[in-house]
């Protein structure tokens, strides 16, 4: 009978390990390298209309994506070659006397990421009574060199970010293909200005 239960529970493991290897390395199922056009339809599928589509460079925006239980944005950033190469996920803005709700949303966020990315690095603590610093990313957790299961190597990085801005705190999670976003330029793209899309919907 030990025997038995041993074996669902090594077979679970191993189905669980190996839903994990296909995910580490996306977002809702596009994958780090996808062309413009991919995340364009694969999030059109998904029933969102994003925005900031034309023209390389710009990014493409779903305005109001549910991560879970959180209603968040979600933008899909492009490297030289027009190739996904990283995202970032942002909550609403919220007051100081409501400082609670982002450290709930980074706590949400974090535990998403755990599940997808795997134990976070060693952070200093960063809790409601910190001093946080105006307009720069305030770590609240961060996962370094993360393995791309498609490539096995670790080239994948991702932080949670406290920020405050205007007297107002919102949380970015953030996720970055460092392979991919360093690539050199191929030799038939040309570089295009970036136009005015780029606006916050909040």
């Amino acid at each position: 009978m030990h025997r038995i239960v041993f074996l669902i529970v090594l077979l679970t493991t191993l189905l669980s390990a190996g839903a994990f290897a296909q995910r580490s390395n996306e977002f809702a199922g596009i994958p780090f390298g996808a062309s413009r056009e991919t995340v364009i339809e694969e999030v059109m599928k998904m029933g969102y209309d994003p925005y900031g589509q034309s023209g390389a460079g710009e990014r493409i925006v779903i305005p109001v994506f549910l991560f879970g239980e959180l209603p968040v944005q979600v933008d899909f950033i492009f490297n030289k070659n027009d190739k996904f190469q990283s995202f970032e996920i942002r909550t609403g803005r919220v007051e100081r006397a409501r400082l609670s709700k982002a450290f709930e949303a980074a706590d949400y966020m974090s535990d998403q990421f755990t599940l997808k990315y795997g134990k976070p690095s060693p952070t200093p603590p960063l809790d409601e009574t910190s001093e946080l610093k105006e307009s720069l990313p305030n770590i609240y957790q961060r996962w370094i060199s993360i393995k791309d299961q498609s490539t096995q190597e670790r080239s994948m990085d991702a932080d949670i970010s406290i920020l405050q801005r205007d007297g107002r705190y919102f949380v970015r999670g953030y996720v970055v293909h460092r392979k991919i976003a360093s690539e050199k330029r191929s030799s038939g793209s040309s570089k295009k200005p970036k136009s005015g899309s780029e606006r916050p919907v909040f």
